[in-house]
């Protein structure tokens, strides 16, 4: 089973935008990496996102592209500052591949905890639209398989 966890693109100030969506960059940013992972046959069989307009839109665009059948389904427990340790029992059920997009600093904590790995400290650069692929490597272990930022497309 894969999982692939992704920040949101970039998103508008509140100022212009009180929901903070999508850019017209941050839309073209997620349709590029959708693209490429298409390209690249990453599939999905589940889509969550968090409240926030952004990642409700990152995830429309990536479903969009990738797996149109799918409906995303909403998550309450995946916003910037939620625990993401109380969402790894749930993880750890899943047999199929999902995507999950959300925000810093949710998605690098979610990593840190699933791989033991400082996600911080590794290549990772978690700019806005950045894809991470992790894989269970036994009943409760996660490792990183790969990464992208729409910066290395």
């Amino acid at each position: 089973m894969k999982l692939y966890l992704m920040r949101h693109g970039e998103a508008l100030s509140a100022d212009k935008d009180p929901e903070q969506g999508l850019t017209d960059n941050g839309k073209l940013n997620i349709q590029k990496v959708a693209l490429q992972l298409h390209k690249n046959g990453v599939t999905f069989n589940h889509v969550l996102h968090s409240k926030k307009k952004r990642a409700q839109q990152t995830a429309g665009i990536m479903i969009q592209t990738i797996a149109p059948d799918i409906t995303p389904v909403l998550h309450q427990h995946i916003t910037p500052n939620d625990d993401p340790s109380l969402i790894i029992p749930e993880i750890n059920s899943w047999d199929e591949d999902t995507l999950i997009t959300s925000h810093l600093p949710f998605i690098p904590n979610l990593i840190t905890l699933l791989t033991g790995i400082d996600s911080y400290l590794s290549a990772i650069t978690f700019e806005t639209g950045t894809v991470v692929c992790l894989e269970k490597t036994n009943h409760s272990g996660w490792g990183i398989k790969w990464s992208i930022a729409p910066s290395e497309i």
